[in-house]
């Protein structure tokens, strides 16, 4: 969660007045989980398939 008061635009280059985006470079004040993805059971073996082809480990 970023501040609103911590944000600060990025000027364009070429033409200063214009803001370009937001600078990422901002204090974060909190990070965290909301939930745990849950993957439904064909796409858990899927990914399970591609850590054997890749030689992974399985978490």
């Amino acid at each position: 969660m970023i501040a609103a008061r911590n944000y600060r635009l990025v000027p364009h280059q070429d033409t200063p007045g214009l803001p370009l985006g937001i600078s990422l470079n901002v204090p974060i004040l909190r990070k965290r989980t909301l939930r745990e993805a849950v993957l439904p059971a064909d796409h858990a073996a899927l990914l399970d398939l591609l850590h054997t082809a890749l030689e992974l480990e399985h978490p």
